[in-house]
């Protein structure tokens, strides 16, 4: 049956498509704990699909087919274990007879027992219940003894458990047969869509990601439509590449401090013992730690712990990390985090909520691709936080089935319009406030404006704090959508403007 969590699992598929990672047991741990894997059918499913080569060449060599077979892959494995809980349901019965078994009187011990041995040779004889030791055990007079009842009831859960470990397993590889096939489906049409329509891999996976259930035809062709928006404004691409600041290859060299640590690796006489710290060293572990995998019941927790590096083990002198320090040159400019106001008043509404989703989209799968944080401040009379990373995130998550409560309450890809006028102090407050309080994240981050600019100034004392973060080296940038005067100009550092017809209407 299943060992880990549904976290776990995904933990793993997302090392696989991010960096090739395979998790497995290294040898040693294959020796000592084979019950971690012949008792997990997920485990060992997952293993051999990330062990194929034609998988593995496909998922490493395409970011969009890395987020297609994570989203595939987990969506199997929640439904996988989906199913081992429902038969884990199915289990609780038996269990109850096995408590109630353990408070029989006597009398009805001597007039079940046999029965009962029959009854579970019976039901068992594929799943390791040995019936010829269990009568063994009780003949004789051997059924008035309380350690044989003990034994039986050991003997029994381990034929539940064996027989629900096959029906797992019987799951698992009925499910698993089709799934590089219809990751392959999957990844081809989206291919087609590439070759057919001029769609580049990073507009299908901003399209993807905007998807908040399984996937149609419809839904992605939808989504798709808003991505290619960015075609007929190519000002959507400029500032996305401006936002967060890449590393400026042209610009000027400064010198700067190198901090880290240096590693003294070598054989020492005597006690090397120097400590206790956490890793996931067998070799070293504490004597309890190895106590804990030799508890049945605790098994579990010291497999977690391996897995998250969170076992206590001996600290070496030969081992430990002294501070190290060094010169070295690099580039002025940095990678940062970005804030995005998105002007979410009924003016927005129509072709400029269309261009507006279009470059949240390229914001997002920027945000992901650099791993750098992104805070959408969505607002017209009140604002709205929302932090986009873990928004998308959220939504691969529903897509492969697991739900949470959806706090933001998006409309399909769309941020929701809150109507009404526009106000700037609410929104300037919050931006203000992560610039100075947001946990270091957000300090000295690229701020972007996405709106029509038609929005009335706020109090001066507001206004000046703009130059006070500029000069501390936060940058300003603003999306104008539509025409029209702004009084905003000489606080930003550059506005990009994009002008569009209304449909007509007939």
């Amino acid at each position: 049956m299943a060992r880990f969590s549904p976290t776990d699992y995904l933990t793993m598929l997302e090392r696989f498509v991010t960096n090739g990672d395979v998790f497995e047991f290294e040898t040693n741990v294959q020796m000592d704990f084979p019950r971690a894997i012949n008792y997990d059918p997920i485990l060992l499913y997952l293993q051999r699909l990330m062990k194929d080569p034609l998988i593995q060449s496909r998922v490493l060599g395409s970011r969009l087919a890395g987020k297609v077979f994570y989203e595939v892959v987990g969506r199997f494995v929640l439904e996988c274990l989906h199913d081992q809980k429902f038969i884990n349901q199915m289990a609780i019965g038996e269990q109850t007879q096995m408590e109630k078994m353990m408070e029989w009187s006597m009398q009805k011990k001597q007039d079940t027992w046999q029965s009962l041995l029959q009854q579970l040779g019976e039901k068992y004889k594929e799943d390791e219940f040995d019936l010829d030791f269990m009568k063994r055990r009780f003949k004789n007079n051997g059924w008035q003894r309380p350690e044989n009842w003990e034994r039986l009831k050991r003997e029994w859960q381990g034929a539940l458990d064996e027989k629900a470990r096959q029906q797992a397993s019987k799951k698992v590889e009925s499910k698993g047969g089709g799934i590089p096939g219809h990751f392959e489906q999957m990844l081809s049409q989206l291919e087609n869509r590439m070759r057919s329509d001029g769609a580049t891999e990073e507009q299908l996976l901003q399209a993807w990601e905007m998807m908040d259930g399984s996937w149609t035809e419809s839904e992605f062709e939808k989504h798709l439509s808003i991505v290619q928006i960015q075609n007929r404004y190519p000002e959507i691409g400029d500032v996305a590449k401006r936002m967060g600041r890449l590393p400026d290859e042209e610009g000027r060299a400064r010198l700067t401090v190198q901090t880290g640590v240096s590693h003294r690796l070598e054989h020492s006489s005597g006690s090397d013992i120097e400590g206790v710290t956490i890793g996931r060293d067998l070799n070293a572990l504490m004597p309890f730690e190895l106590a804990q995998y030799s508890d049945a019941e605790l098994e579990g927790v010291f497999l977690r712990k391996y897995l998250t590096s969170r076992l206590q083990v001996f600290r070496y002198k030969s081992e430990i990390s002294k501070p190290s320090r060094r010169l070295r040159s690099e580039r002025a400019s940095r990678r940062g985090p970005m804030i995005v106001c998105v002007d979410s008043s009924a003016s927005m509404y129509g072709v400029p909520q269309r261009i507006e989703a279009s470059l949240l989209s390229k914001l997002e799968e920027t945000a992901e691709r650099l791993n750098r944080d992104c805070f959408l401040i969505d607002f017209s009379v009140g604002v709205r936080p929302i932090e986009l990373r873990s928004r998308r995130k959220k939504r691969s998550m529903e897509r492969m089935g697991l739900r949470q409560e959806d706090a933001e309450n998006f409309e399909k890809g769309y941020f929701p319009f809150l109507g009404g006028g526009t106000d700037a102090q609410k929104m300037l407050n919050l931006t203000f406030y992560l610039l100075d309080n947001g946990e270091d994240r957000y300090m000295n981050a690229d701020v972007l404006w996405i709106t029509d600019f038609l929005i009335p100034r706020t109090t001066e004392d507001l206004m000046k704090r703009f130059k006070d973060y500029q000069a501390t080296g936060t940058k300003f940038y603003g999306f104008k959508i539509g025409q029209g005067e702004s009084n905003w100009n000489k606080y930003f550092d550059k506005i990009y403007e994009v002008h569009y017809k209304q449909p007509r209407r007939y």
